[in-house]
C-alpha cells in the first residue's frame, strides 16, 4: 500500500529495484545526481540528465519524454560509498508553478510505495530539488523535499559539486579538468548515442557544421606551379533517406548541393576549399520537413592537403533549436583512411536520434558497401 508524503517527509524504502515515475503538466528537464559522503557529487558520471541518460556504472537511468520521465535506480549496486541520489527537475520556463503540476511516484517492480505531490501555487523558483534516497543506519529511505533555486539548473548543478563550464574561456587559462557544459554534448566512444526527445521537434533550420585548423601544408615548387591550395581541405556530405524511399548524396563533388526547400530538404553551403574560412562548412536540414526525412548521415573525406585525421582537428557539430549543441571530433582516423562517415540522424517517432559513428573508409565505394545504399560510383574532381 502505498502512502502520501509532505515535503520532510520520508519513508522506508527496500534495497531493490526502484523506479521513480515524475509526471510533469509542461515539458520540462529532469536529473539526477549521485552523491556522497560530503553532499557532492564527484565526476561528470555521477550527474544523469538529458544530455547524459546513463552513469558509468549503470545503476542510474533516465528515460521517458518531457513530461512524464523515470528514473531507474538499483539501490544493491549502487556503490558502498554512494550515501545519496537526488532527484531534481528544472523548466525553460521562469517559474517552475509555471509546468502546472508535478507528482512523484516511487515504486518496486511490483508495488508503488510513495505519492508525492509538488505544491505549485507560489513556486517562483526555476530549479526544484524533488527527492532524494539515502543511506540512514544500514536502511534506505526516501525523503520528500520540493525546494528550489531561483538561478536554475546551473546553481542547483553546482550546489551539487558539479562544475559547470563556461561560455567562453581564455585562451590564456590553463586547461581545466573536463567540466559538463549544459550547452554542449560530447558523443565519444563510450557515450555515442543521444535522444533528442525531451520536446518535440520545434522545427526551424537544422544546422550540421564541419571545422578544422586553417594552418597551411608546405608545398613543393611543382605543387605551387600547378596552383594547389595549400590549405587543408576537407569536404562536407550528406546521405538522405526520405519516409517515401528516395535517397540521395549531398556533397560539392558533382555540384550535389541539394535544396532547403524542396526534396531532399538538406542543403550544402558551399565548398571551403582552403580551411580559410573560420566556420568551415555547414549543411542544412528543414526542421519543418523533418517528418518527410527518414534518416541522414553525415560524412567528411580529406580532399587534399593532409595526410590524417589528427592533423585536421577537425570537430563535427549538430545544431537543434532548442536542444544543447552535440559534438563529436576527429581524431581517430587511420592515416590511409581518407573517408569519415560522421555521425546518424534518425527520424523516430518525429523526434531526433543522433549517433556518433565515427567510422573510417577508402573512399565513397567502400562507405556506400558498408551501409547499404546502393549507389555507383565514379571519380570525380572538383
Amino acid at each position: 500500500m502505498s502512502i502520501d508524503l509532505t515535503p520532510g517527509q520520508n519513508c522506508v524504502v527496500p534495497e531493490s529495484e526502484l523506479a521513480l515515475r515524475i509526471q510533469s503538466g509542461k515539458a520540462a528537464d529532469f536529473s539526477s545526481f549521485r552523491l556522497y559522503q560530503d553532499g557532492k557529487t564527484r565526476k561528470d558520471e555521477d550527474f544523469v540528465f538529458y544530455g547524459q541518460t546513463n552513469n558509468d556504472d549503470g545503476t542510474i537511468s533516465l528515460s521517458g519524454s518531457a513530461t512524464s520521465a523515470v528514473f531507474t535506480v538499483l539501490l544493491p549496486r549502487l556503490a558502498a560509498n554512494v550515501d545519496k541520489v537526488a532527484f531534481a527537475v528544472t523548466s525553460d520556463a521562469p517559474r517552475i508553478s509555471d509546468l502546472g503540476s508535478l507528482v512523484m511516484e516511487l515504486a518496486t517492480v511490483s508495488a508503488t510505495i510513495a505519492r508525492c505531490t509538488v505544491d505549485m501555487g507560489v513556486r517562483e523558483e526555476a530549479a526544484l530539488i524533488l527527492g532524494e534516497l539515502y543511506r540512514r543506519n544500514g536502511q534506505w529511505k526516501f525523503r520528500f523535499i520540493a525546494q528550489g533555486f531561483r538561478g536554475g539548473l546551473k546553481p542547483l548543478a553546482e550546489f551539487y559539486g558539479v562544475e559547470i563550464a563556461a561560455d567562453e574561456t581564455s585562451q590564456e587559462e590553463a586547461t581545466p579538468a573536463p567540466k559538463v557544459n549544459l550547452s554542449k554534448v560530447t558523443l565519444t566512444k563510450q557515450k555515442p548515442k543521444i535522444d533528442l526527445s525531451k520536446h518535440e521537434t520545434k522545427g526551424g533550420v537544422f544546422g550540421v557544421n564541419l571545422n578544422w585548423n586553417q594552418g597551411t601544408q608546405h608545398q613543393s615548387f611543382f605543387q605551387k606551379l600547378r596552383g594547389r591550395k595549400s590549405g587543408i581541405d576537407l569536404d562536407l556530405g550528406a546521405y538522405v533517406r526520405l519516409k517515401d524511399g528516395n535517397q540521395t548524396i549531398i556533397q560539392a563533388l558533382g555540384e550535389r548541393f541539394g535544396a532547403l526547400q524542396r526534396t531532399p530538404y538538406v542543403q550544402l553551403l558551399g565548398d571551403d576549399r582552403t580551411g580559410a574560412n573560420a566556420e568551415g562548412e555547414w549543411i542544412h536540414i528543414n526542421g519543418d520537413k523533418w517528418n518527410l526525412i527518414d534518416e541522414i548521415v553525415i560524412f567528411t573525406f580529406i580532399y587534399e592537403g593532409v595526410a590524417n585525421w589528427q592533423q585536421t582537428d577537425g570537430v563535427a557539430t549538430i545544431h537543434i533549436p532548442g536542444q544543447p549543441e552535440i559534438e563529436t571530433r576527429l581524431s581517430e582516423g587511420n592515416n590511409a583512411l581518407p573517408m569519415c562517415a560522421i555521425a546518424r540522424l534518425t527520424n523516430t517517432n518525429g523526434n531526433i536520434s543522433i549517433e556518433r559513428i565515427n567510422r573510417y573508409f577508402r573512399g565513397h565505394k567502400e562507405m556506400d558497401e558498408a551501409f547499404g545504399w546502393g549507389f555507383s560510383w565514379v571519380s570525380g574532381s572538383k
